[in-house]
Formats: structure tokens, sequence, C-alpha cells
């Protein structure tokens, strides 16, 4: 499915998770379209990985403790709206053990995936 990003720049934010603990990988501060969070494991190693979405209270789980594969990206590409004030989280096993890349459209974007009309009320 391919999807048609306007009205702003896309962004890359990598984090390294650098402890065992649930480690916050963006902050919204603003409804933001999150395109993709790729993580991979950089040691050798398979420690398991977690991401959530997280609303200040409750966490709500995309991988929770997905085993990962040594030196192998884990994608998770299906675009979702984070809403203002909500953080997205990962967490691995071991720390010092992957790296998470999020790509995200600036908060004024919109998407629409292509092959569809637009929305209207």
């Amino acid at each position: 499915m391919a999807y048609t990003i306007t009205g702003t720049a896309l962004t890359t934010l990598p984090t390294k998770l650098a402890t065992t603990s649930v480690t916050d990988i963006f902050d919204a501060t603003k409804r933001t379209t999150i395109l993709s969070v790729v993580a991979t494991e950089i040691t050798g190693n398979t420690p398991d990985y977690t991401l959530e979405l997280y609303d200040g209270t409750t966490s709500y789980y995309i991988y929770s403790t997905k085993a990962m594969t040594a030196d192998t990206p884990l994608s998770y590409t299906e675009p979702f709206g984070l809403p203002s004030g909500w953080q997205l989280r990962a967490a691995a096993g071991a720390a010092n053990q992957s790296d998470v890349v999020v790509t995200y459209a600036e908060p004024a974007a919109t998407f629409q995936p292509s092959g569809y009309g637009a929305c209207t009320r």
C-alpha cells in the first residue's frame, strides 16, 4: 500500500536503548503521524523487544517481548496517529544492544492511502 504525505517534511529520530527499562522514543506534543519504527539488534545477540503506545497511564502494545534476530531490523511500517500527549516507548531485554529509528510526519501533515478519495463530511 502506498501513502501520500502532504503538508510537511518527514523526520527521522534515532534512539539507543541504553538500559533494559522502557525508554521514550517519541513524545507527541501534537497529534503526529508515525510512519515507521525500525529496531535493530547491533551486537549479534537476540534480546526481546517491546514497542508500546503510552497515554500517561496505560500501555498499548504493538510488540510485547518479541524475540529479535541478531543484526536484523524489526520493522513496524503501518502508519498510525499518535495523539497529543502520548509517548511511543520501547524496551529491550539487554542494554546497549538495540537501536530504534522512528520516522514521522511533522504534526501538520496528513496521510491518505493511494487509490482512495479524500474523506469529506
